[in-house]
């Protein structure tokens, strides 16, 4: 238990590093410093510094597909699913700012299978975003002209935006933020269908 205690720490001490320095100019020194450990120490836990920023796609990924696996299991219509999704989404990028920033901007770091994963990852997304576009669409809860492709690659460019302005010190706290974008998210679907299908 206490190894795996001290992997999350590396992983989270990785990403202060990749977000604050960039994943080209940050060292597996950066990370043992701001991990407290020894450079030597920090090899028993990772093999390189691709292994490492691969190894925290692996875990983003794993929280991202919790949420996904969550909303899949709601009952209600499309669109409620959709909203849902769109708003726990929201908030997950808001409240891992910066691991949205490293997954967003240095994904291309990575070379062989692991860039292969993490394509195949990001389509994954997509697919699963697309797929319940489709069904508000199928259930007549869309504008019937929408495009589900167009549609999905809106919300993942309005999403995948969020590190670009957002600030924890903000005014707006984060569920606030999250509960527009949701409804930005639903509006760009539903289009010009009356608001009582959709609040």
């Amino acid at each position: 238990m206490a190894r795996r205690n001290r992997m999350e720490d590396v992983i989270e001490a990785a990403i202060r590093v990749f977000h604050k320095k960039g994943y080209a100019s940050a060292s597996i020194q950066d990370v043992a410093d701001e991990v407290g450990m020894l450079k030597g120490s920090l090899y028993h836990y990772i093999e390189s510094k691709e292994a490492l920023l691969a190894r925290i796609f692996e875990d983003s990924a794993g929280q991202f597909e919790e949420m996904l696996a969550a909303v899949a299991k709601l009952e209600g219509p499309p669109v409620e699913r959709l909203r849902h999704f769109a708003r726990q989404c929201s908030l997950w990028y808001l409240e891992n700012i910066e691991r949205v920033a490293i997954y967003v901007n240095e994904w291309e770091h990575l070379s062989g299978k692991r860039l292969k994963e993490v394509k195949r990852i990001r389509l994954a997304y997509e697919q699963q975003l697309g797929g319940l576009i489709g069904e508000v669409k199928a259930a007549g809860e869309a504008r019937a002209d929408l495009d589900v492709n167009v549609a999905t690659y809106f919300t993942f460019g309005a999403l995948n935006g969020l590190p670009t302005w957002y600030r924890r010190r903000g005014a707006d706290p984060a569920e606030a933020i999250a509960d527009r974008y949701a409804e930005m998210i639903v509006a760009t679907v539903v289009g010009g269908r009356s608001a009582g299908a959709v609040a």
